[in-house]
Formats: structure tokens, C-alpha cells, sequence
């Protein structure tokens, strides 16, 4: 089975296309929870909504858009290609893009240490050596692989290929076919009702008093290293813009009823699949489906939709357990941010890593 993965040009370096994918501001992210709206007099706003727009953006970009090799392409499937672990893995990311946040659980699972470069979502700077400017991107060894679903395939199948897969017992995870079909309900409807939840009031208070969009916006700007007026001129214009948008999600993604009890009953739905007899849906490990859901809703740390998933449904203990499976990040570096190791995006881990 193919892989969406580019190969470096010994010549020129730039990637040559082997098989592409789609990614966070595509499949992945029109700019990390949606964002084709960067441009105009609101444009380092717009790029703040690119963060959190990109993830869902990029989850519905249609396939008659993609190269028909593209198109074709299953990146659910584990691929057949193998080359190995190569010792150097660099991930290209937003820290608060929910498919790039999928990645990061991956590769934390499986100890595979990784280099992570903040793109900056205005100039796309530190992808200047690709004609592909989305997030997550991941340089695996000499090879460019893209699309978060595409880069779990690759790093599971190798590392099940090394025999150094944590996978849980068959008997008691679940088949492939079954793996397949929750990472796809994660992608296709997980993500898109966290996504309406982070933007759904603006001057309405909530049952927590938080105006949910300024505050998730509070909270993707503190991820960046940007001065005081640029995060404040973002947090600001993108809350706007992401208000307005949000508004819209319901009925695009086709979310019906309230947002909350729409989050707490997706919720309770993935915990229902795991059942009173696992730890996990893969069993006595968590599989691909676990660290897609863990990833994207981690994304949202600190966040009032966050906050209220862990309170109000039944997902903490399996949450919690997830954290502590994948234990500390295998992170070695940030470059092009302040962001680093000791403020992981997810506070769970750390308090996990600690206690395991």
C-alpha cells in the first residue's frame, strides 16, 4: 500500500513527489481548526483562526481536489514500504493544531525522538524548502511524509515491522478494520464537534462565565512567541472572525442539538466503544484510534470545551489512562517558538509522567 510521502532531491533538496497527502489546512487543517482566512486588514488575526481553522478545514477538502494519485490514496492503511526508524524525525507543526497534536501522540507513544519547527502561519518560512505549505509535515530521515492519518500508518507500521510496537494483546483490542473506523470518526466527527464547541459563544457567558472564543483565543496565542500588541491584535480580530465562523459549523458538519451535549455525547460514545473489559480500544494498549482522540481533543488543553469534556462526560478515566501510557514526550527540541518541553500542551501528561 502506498504512503503520502515525499522524497528529498539529492540535487536540490526539495521534495519530489513519491505519493502526497493532504494535511492541516487541507485534510489536516486549513490552518489548525480552519484557516483559509488569512489576508486583508485582519490578516494576523485571520492567522490566529488559521491555527484552529486548518484542522477542520483540511478534514472535508474534497478528494476531486487532489491529484488523482492523491485521491486513490488510503492513509488509514499501514504501508507495505518500509525503510525504517531513521534516527533523525523533525515535525513541522502548529503546537495547537489538533492533527498535528495526533502526530505528537504517536511519536510520544512510541519513544521515537522528534525535533519540532513552529511554522509560523503568516510567511510559512520554515517550509520554504517545500512547494507543500501545510502542517503536520514530518521529515523522516530523507523522506517528507504528510497528512497526520498518513504519518500514524507510517510510524505504526514500522515500528510493529521492528517489533517495537506497544500494541495490546488481539484478544482483547480490536481488529484493524475496527481501528480504521474510529481513527475515521475521529477525523470526519470528533474533531469538527470540539472544533464548533471552542468558538460557539462570544458574548454570551457560559455555564463557567468564559467567553469561550476570546479564551481559546487567550489560549492559542500564548502558545506563540509573538509580541504583546501582535497576540492581542490576534487574539482579538481571529476570536472575531472564528465567532462568526463557529456560528456556521453546526450545520455544515451537521451537529444538531446543543454543542455541549453534542462534545459530552461524542464523549461517551468513544467510552462506550472501549467497554468495561479494556483499558483502551486496542486493548491493553491504546491503538491508533486512541491516540488520534487523545490528540486532537489535548489540543484544546486549558481550554472551557476541554474543562467541560473532562467534567461533564465519562472520558477522563480513559484520558488519564492514555496520558500515562504514552508518558513523557519524546520531544528533544522546538525551534521557532518559545513553546518548549516543560509546557506541554497538556498538563495531564506531565502530572502523568511524573507519577508513573
Amino acid at each position: 500500500m502506498a504512503v503520502a510521502v515525499f522524497r528529498l532531491s539529492a540535487t536540490s533538496r526539495r521534495p519530489e513527489v513519491v505519493a502526497s497527502p493532504d494535511s492541516c489546512i487541507s485534510r489536516d487543517g486549513a490552518s489548525s481548526f480552519g484557516g483559509r482566512l488569512l489576508g486583508g486588514g485582519l490578516l494576523v488575526g485571520a492567522s490566529g483562526a488559521g491555527l484552529m481553522l486548518s484542522s477542520a478545514a483540511s478534514a472535508d477538502a474534497p478528494k476531486a481536489d487532489l491529484p488523482a494519485q492523491e485521491a486513490s490514496m488510503d492513509h488509514y492503511a499501514r504501508p507495505t514500504n518500509l525503510t525504517g526508524i531513521p534516527e533523525n524525525i523533525t515535525l513541522y507543526q502548529y503546537e495547537v493544531c489538533p492533527f498535528c497534536c495526533k502526530v505528537k501522540a504517536v511519536l510520544d507513544y512510541h519513544k521515537l525522538p522528534y525535533t519540532v519547527v513552529e511554522v509560523n502561519p503568516l510567511t510559512k518560512a520554515e517550509l520554504k524548502w517545500s512547494t507543500y505549505r501545510k502542517v503536520p509535515v514530518v521529515k523522516y530521515g530523507d523522506e517528507v511524509v504528510m497528512d497526520s492519518t498518513a504519518i500514524a500508518s507510517r510510524v505504526a507500521a514500522e515500528c510493529e515491522a521492528k517489533g517495537v510496537s506497544k500494541r495490546g494483546r488481539a484478544n482483547k483490542g480490536m481488529s484493524v478494520e475496527e481501528e480504521t473506523k474510529w481513527r475515521k470518526w475521529v477525523d470526519e466527527r470528533f474533531v469538527k464537534i470540539i472544533t464548533a464547541n471552542i468558538y460557539r459563544s462570544w458574548n454570551t457567558p457560559t455555564a463557567c462565565s468564559w467567553n469561550e472564543s476570546l479564551d481559546t483565543f487567550k489560549y492559542i496565542t500564548e502558545q506563540t512567541n509573538w509580541g504583546w500588541g501582535t497576540r492581542e491584535l490576534a487574539r482579538m480580530s481571529g476570536a472575531v472572525i472564528m465567532w462568526q465562523v463557529g456560528k456556521k459549523m453546526p450545520k455544515k458538519y451537521n451537529i444538531e442539538g446543543d454543542l455541549r451535549v453534542a462534545l459530552y455525547e461524542a464523549c461517551d460514545e468513544l467510552v462506550d466503544a472501549v467497554g468495561p473489559n479494556r483499558l483502551f480500544l486496542g486493548g491493553d494498549q491504546p491503538n491508533l484510534a486512541d491516540l488520534a482522540a487523545y490528540g486532537v481533543l489535548t489540543a484544546v488543553a486549558r481550554t472551557p470545551t476541554y474543562e467541560d469534556a473532562l467534567a461533564n462526560s465519562r472520558i477522563r478515566g480513559w484520558y488519564d489512562r492514555v496520558a500515562v501510557a504514552i508518558g513523557p514526550s519524546s520531544r528533544t527540541g522546538t525551534i521557532g517558538s518559545e513553546w518548549g518541553l516543560a509546557n506541554a500542551a497538556n498538563p495531564v501528561v506531565n502530572k502523568a509522567a511524573k507519577a508513573a
